[in-house]
């Protein structure tokens, strides 16, 4: 049989069939390309547009803002304004927050005011326990709240940042030091001295990503926050064809080695008459 498949007919016939099979299994290659589709955002943004926070939602309504959106070829993303009044007084540290450049440490997260209702601010980032610690003690300083004066509120400009959702809680023991960014959580802590409603809340939060008055504190940074990735996806028809492709190369092959078998038990039929 060896013999029958050096002959010049069946190397040309199994060179036809490695053709065949190559191409379907660079279709099979293409196909699964295809088949897994990555997160589609990148790492940046084209343009940014600032808007007012009562345009991207309104107080007590359920988290349904995306800060990116298309326009053109150009990827925009959507910073949100506010003008608050911030009680520093009541700052509390959330942790586990990761800068871009690689950094752990702790969000200062703040409660403040605006004239529809209440919102959390996380007015800066801050590495390392011990440095945190003393950035709340000194928002509690006459230059962010007002002297005596428990709970008291600073007014300030507009402040500018990214509209984040709220995280699930998680456990903490410290009431000035959480796991996580729940504005349902803290809002057990704020209501402790603030009777107003929960549909008084925003349920989102402002992360200031850019230099505000507090940043003049020590060691407060502000926060740098990248894009949100998407769940990779799988497309399942591309998957099917690429699985189909794969078929189709081996088939290729089998075909030439079925003929082969065939071409020789019928030269053996006529060796045997």
């Amino acid at each position: 049989m060896l013999k029958l498949a050096l002959s010049f007919k069946w190397l040309g016939a199994l060179l036809l069939c490695l053709l065949l099979a190559g191409v379907f299994a660079a279709l099979a290659q293409w196909q699964v390309t295809r088949s897994v589709i990555p997160n589609s955002d990148s790492d940046g943004w084209d343009k940014v547009q600032v808007l007012a926070l009562e345009e991207v939602t309104e107080v007590g309504k359920p988290f349904t803002f995306n800060e990116f959106s298309k326009q053109g070829k150009e990827k925009v993303l959507s910073e949100v304004k506010a003008q608050v009044f911030l009680s520093g007084s009541q700052a509390v540290l959330v942790g586990n927050r990761i800068q871009l450049d690689g950094r752990q440490g702790y969000w200062v997260v703040v409660p403040a005011s605006t004239a529809s209702g209440k919102i959390f601010v996380a007015v800066g980032f801050v590495e390392g326990e011990e440095n945190a610690r003393d950035v709340l003690e000194k928002i509690n300083l006459p230059m962010f709240t007002e002297s005596g004066s428990q709970g008291a509120q600073l007014s300030l400009q507009p402040l500018t940042g990214r509209y984040i959702p709220s995280e699930a809680p998680q456990e903490y023991s410290d009431p000035k030091m959480f796991e996580s960014l729940s504005v349902a959580q803290l809002i057990n802590i704020w209501f402790a001295q603030d009777e107003r409603k929960d549909s008084d809340v925003y349920t989102g939060v402002l992360a200031l990503t850019h230099e505000n008055q507090f940043s003049s504190i020590p060691n407060l940074e502000p926060i740098t926050i990248g894009v949100a990735r998407s769940d990779t996806q799988v497309n399942w028809l591309s998957a099917f064809y690429a699985i189909e492709w794969t078929v189709f190369a081996l088939f290729a092959l089998f075909i030439w080695w079925r003929l082969l078998s065939d071409a020789y038990i019928k030269q053996q039929s006529k060796i045997g008459e």
